[in-house]
């Protein structure tokens, strides 16, 4: 059995009452490195197999081999359901492979936690995710829906300064950016940036940043 566990933003407290239950009783602990060293859970009698994007495709194959046999806990940032389609798919279908049975633990993702910080409610944003291999969202069709955007750019030092650039082609040079890193975390850290002025520097950012995009009447 593999549970695949949200685990929140960053802040350890955030993640379910049930999910540490699920960790506490599973055999394997699996996720990518950064996140399972967020918790200091019991490892006494646990195996421990952080993933990385170079190996990722043989150590899950790895984890479900075991997971024919024992329980095992995926950690996941955020939820498994937010922005995380094509790792989940590739879960499903290792699932069926190793005809191994997969339980999906929902938990706080970025999105939430901006929205909460920002005070604005899901339904007044649209949301988009840059955080996929291949070609991503046209911008321009949700620039004139009348919405503002919440978008997770590429997880790339160069990922926000990318998106301000596109903004910036698209008639959004006078809208703000409002850059939110590492939510959650003792760091964070939340900055208000012009469109137009962002798109022309060279500063870097986490990979664990999402952006509220107001481009007001994008003149």
């Amino acid at each position: 059995m593999i549970y695949v566990i949200g685990v929140g933003p960053g802040d350890p407290e955030l993640i379910s009452e049930k999910a540490i239950k699920i960790i506490n009783n599973s055999e394997v602990i699996t996720g990518w490195k950064s996140v399972i060293e967020r918790f200091n859970f019991d490892k006494t009698n646990k195996e421990i197999i952080p993933l990385n994007y170079k190996q990722e495709k043989e150590l899950l194959e790895i984890v479900f081999e075991k997971a024919k046999y024992k329980n095992v806990a995926f950690l996941d940032h955020g939820d498994p359901s937010v922005s995380d389609f094509e790792l989940m798919a590739k879960l499903r279908d290792l699932a069926k492979k190793y005809n191994v049975s997969i339980s999906f633990i929902p938990g706080i993702s970025s999105v939430l936690a901006s929205l909460a910080y920002l005070g604005i409610d899901l339904s007044k944003v649209i949301f988009i995710t840059y955080h996929v291999r291949g070609p991503t969202e046209d911008l321009q069709k949700y620039l004139n829906c009348g919405r503002d955007l919440l978008i997770i750019p590429s997880p790339y030092p160069n990922g926000v300064v990318s998106l301000a650039k596109e903004l910036e082609e698209k008639g959004c040079g006078e809208g703000k950016m409002i850059v939110m890193q590492k939510l959650t975390y003792p760091d964070q850290v939340v900055k208000e940036y012009k469109v137009k002025e962002l798109s022309k520097s060279n500063e870097s950012f986490s990979d664990l940043t999402i952006v509220y995009v107001s481009c007001g009447d994008k003149k």
